[in-house]
């Protein structure tokens, strides 16, 4: 009888944890994270957070994030997007959150005079990004690769979903702790409780 008890005691832990799942929190990322990968940059604006539109311009976003991955100098890619962590889902202030850590690698492909530049020239500048990326990614996550020169950089992040009054469907936005427009996006509130999920 005790064992019965036990099982049946698991058997509706695990139903309540399985009704605090939410599909559509699961759907909108699986979306996300596809524009992403197919680095379609409008469509990614769409998955964002619509309040970080009020500190800078959805139109004034889309160009950095243009100039950010093809410029004159490198063009950059995303690749291997992965979903590592979903945290619970809370409700705060009249709004639905949860911490979400994910994975991905990026390559960095140089442009500008590439061919003109000496061995020496590229060894040079190549040592400089690894180092100033390694310090910014961690040592072991950024590596030149042997075949086509480019850089690797796997990097892991967090990101805050949101659902509120600024977003009705489940939108993102990198987190970051410390950081002014982090702090202008959340109250102090819910910047405390995305903390304490690690």
């Amino acid at each position: 009888m005790k064992k019965i008890s036990i099982l049946l005691s698991l058997l509706f832990v695990q139903l309540i944890l399985l009704g605090q799942k939410d599909s559509s929190l699961e759907r909108r990322l699986a979306e996300f994270m596809q524009v992403n990968d197919e680095m379609d940059l409008n469509k990614v604006l769409d998955y964002t957070y619509p309040k970080l539109y009020t500190i800078v311009p959805r139109d004034q976003m889309l160009e950095v994030l243009q100039n950010t991955f093809d410029n004159e100098n490198m063009s950059i890619r995303l690749d291997s997007l992965h979903i590592n962590t979903i945290y619970p889902v809370f409700r705060l202030e009249n709004g639905s959150y949860a911490k979400v850590i994910y994975s991905m690698s990026m390559g960095m492909a140089f442009k500008n005079n590439e061919d003109s530049l000496t061995a020496e020239k590229k060894k040079e500048r190549d040592d400089y990004m690894l180092s100033s990326l390694s310090e910014q990614y961690g040592t072991g996550n950024v590596h030149i690769d042997p075949v086509s020169g480019n850089l690797k950089i796997k990097m892991v992040s967090p990101m805050v979903a949101v659902k509120d009054e600024y977003a009705k469907q489940w939108s993102f936005v990198n987190f970051k702790e410390n950081d002014p427009i982090t702090n202008r996006l959340f109250s102090k509130e819910v910047l405390k409780k995305l903390a304490t999920y690690k």
